[in-house]
């Protein structure tokens, strides 16, 4: 078992929005038919990683302006974005066509093709979980993020990750290279249908670039079977 430590003092980062804050960013649009569902009773199955995006990326309304810095460049120039409720009714799953621009840029989504942008302003903080992988929906493997934001008028204080926990009864996070892991936080309120910890992540300090992240869960002292997780950030300027 690891050794472990309370969770770690915040940090401050600056964000996509600021560092495109001098020109609009170039948008990226969904490739094909928006989809999306809202149904009363979901079944969600499905990966231990639920959601990938800052602290600015964290309720419903911020769909409008979602940031994505796609670097490194996905294959054919596209990727996936996932977006999902605590409590299972909301779900989307939409390939997004990135425009030609230079690789490393940061782009914003398109998702005014929704027809439940009212829906989802009704989800608040720790009720919507996002993701963005690299390359099309239908073929995403592996385990790399890309770190979704969102314009706002201040920096992330962190990558938030969602956790679905699978009856783990303690989740934790440890960085790579191996550090002390550090106790992820439960989700003790309303419906739980698709996850039910966050783990919030310190930006990482010095040289730029991807990370790795494990995330251990426990049930009653007993390990279950380990993430481990890529996530690529925006640049820093």
């Amino acid at each position: 078992m690891p050794h472990r430590k309370a969770l770690m003092f915040p940090f401050v980062l600056l964000s996509a929005a600021t560092a495109a804050a001098s020109a609009e960013p170039p948008v990226a649009r969904p490739d094909g038919e928006f989809f999306e569902a809202q149904q009363a009773d979901v079944a969600v199955s499905g990966s231990v990683i639920v959601g990938v995006a800052s602290t600015n990326a964290q309720e419903g309304a911020v769909v409008s302006r979602l940031l994505v810095t796609p670097a490194p460049a996905p294959p054919e120039g596209r990727l996936c974005l996932t977006v999902l409720s605590r409590d299972g009714v909301y779900y989307s799953r939409n390939t997004f066509a990135l425009p030609d621009d230079p690789a490393g840029s940061t782009v914003q989504l398109d998702y005014s093709h929704s027809k439940l942008l009212e829906t989802l302003r009704r989800y608040r903080e720790r009720e919507l979980a996002i993701r963005a992988t690299p390359g099309r929906c239908e073929g995403v493997t592996g385990a790399a993020y890309y770190v979704v934001d969102a314009a706002a008028s201040h920096a992330p204080s962190a990558v938030r990750v969602f956790v679905n926990s699978f009856g783990a009864t303690d989740v934790f996070f440890q960085r790579d290279p191996p550090a002390d892991a550090v106790a992820c936080a439960p989700i003790t309120e309303g419906r739980r249908t698709s996850f039910d910890y966050w783990c919030d992540i310190p930006w990482p300090t010095g040289a730029a670039g991807p990370f790795t992240v494990h995330i251990q869960r426990e049930r009653y002292g007993r390990e279950m079977p380990g993430v481990a997780l890529t996530l690529y950030p925006a640049p820093r300027p």
